[in-house]
């Protein structure tokens, strides 16, 4: 049936070195291409230069964001990277804990949503509190005791972890969709 010899006039064939290295380079050139690709407009390191958001995402520990980010994407808790509002060519790392149409208000530190605490909602982060310090009067600042805010369509009420070392929505309000630059995965 099949004959392993060669037939006469056949030329043995040899291992073309030059069209190996010439395909071995193109594919380097095409995956570090699709590499670059993915990290300018997918997906992006980014490493938290303060302790806004410990324990869950500690002071320089590498983390990827996801561009792709969509208003119907982001569900409470989500963590996400943001443009930091009150200081320019700054960023900040913060947990959505109030959407559209929620009813915020923050009595004694504890946030409540809709009526309900957070002590009350089960959720997969912790909260942090560094200072020991007692909660601020209302006549002072509504840091820590806010009164009923709604959050207004395409907005997000936004706060870190560690809610002692921060600045979050609690200082400049609900932030709109268009100031979210990506999704932490």
């Amino acid at each position: 049936m099949f004959s392993l010899k060669k037939e006469f006039g056949e030329k043995e064939k040899k291992f073309d070195r030059k069209k190996f290295v010439q395909i071995l380079s193109i594919s380097a050139v095409v995956g570090f291409l699709f590499a670059a690709a993915v990290r300018i407009w997918f997906v992006f390191p980014f490493v938290p230069e303060t302790e806004e958001m410990s324990p869950s995402l500690p002071k320089g520990k590498r983390i990827y964001i996801s561009r792709f980010v969509r208003d119907s994407s982001l569900f409470l808790g989500d963590v996400v990277l943001v443009e930091h509002p009150t200081q320019k060519g700054k960023v900040a790392l913060v947990r959505i804990m109030g959407k559209s149409g929620d009813q915020i208000s923050i009595k004694d530190k504890v946030l409540y949503r809709n009526g309900i605490s957070e002590a009350q909602e089960k959720s997969d982060f912790n909260l942090q509190y560094k200072d020991a310090r007692p909660a601020f009067s209302g006549t002072y600042s509504s840091r820590d005791n806010l009164s009923n805010l709604t959050v207004e369509d395409r907005n997000y009420f936004l706060l870190c972890d560690n809610r002692d070392d921060c600045v979050d929505s609690r200082d400049f309000g609900p932030l709109p969709f268009e100031k979210i630059l990506g999704k932490v995965l």
